[in-house]
């Protein structure tokens, strides 16, 4: 976690909230601000009280999340040997929600429910994502959504006590 919080970028991330709040039209923008709270408390860069920013911004505007990656090609990728580690952590990342992008629904070739517009399946029976196979590996890692590109569990204490000593969270 940083030492200290940017009193500017804590003012603009309040003044953000509030100007969507305020808003009926903004649930592109909503869930832009999401990602953008979300990814700061990952990086340890926010504390997750920020978390009550979202509250303000609300969810009953929309049900359709589309990421915003403009090219997920691009998008930096953790160096981190998976295959090695997935019988240690479970693939824990493999449970967590994603959203895909509008390039994924036009490049084609992921799943998503319908009844969920936009977000990756998972499986009923294990919860895991629905592209991941038997043994553990993704079978659309070549093009896999922006948001598993972008993860990085090294920091994530959902997956991890200690990912150096490859000690998995309970």
């Amino acid at each position: 976690m940083a030492d200290s919080l940017d009193s500017e970028l804590e003012s603009e991330l309040k003044a953000l909230a509030a100007t969507l709040a305020d808003r009926n039209d903004h649930a592109d923008i909503a869930r832009r601000f999401e990602w953008l709270v979300e990814t700061l408390i990952m990086r340890g860069q926010i504390p997750a009280s920020f978390r009550r920013l979202l509250a303000k911004v609300g969810n009953e505007r929309s049900t359709v999340r589309l990421a915003t990656f403009r090219d997920k090609y691009q998008v930096p990728t953790a160096d981190i040997d998976c295959a090695s580690r997935i019988p240690l952590c479970g693939a824990r990342c493999c449970t967590m929600d994603v959203t895909l992008s509008a390039q994924d629904v036009v490049e084609g070739g992921i799943p998503f429910d319908v009844t969920q517009p936009y977000a990756l399946p998972r499986d009923p029976t294990t919860k895991k994502c629905v592209c991941m196979n038997t043994d553990g590996a993704c079978t659309i890692y070549e093009r896999r959504p922006g948001a598993c590109r972008a993860y990085d569990c090294r920091h994530d204490r959902r997956v991890w006590i200690d990912f150096d000593a490859r000690i998995p969270a309970p």
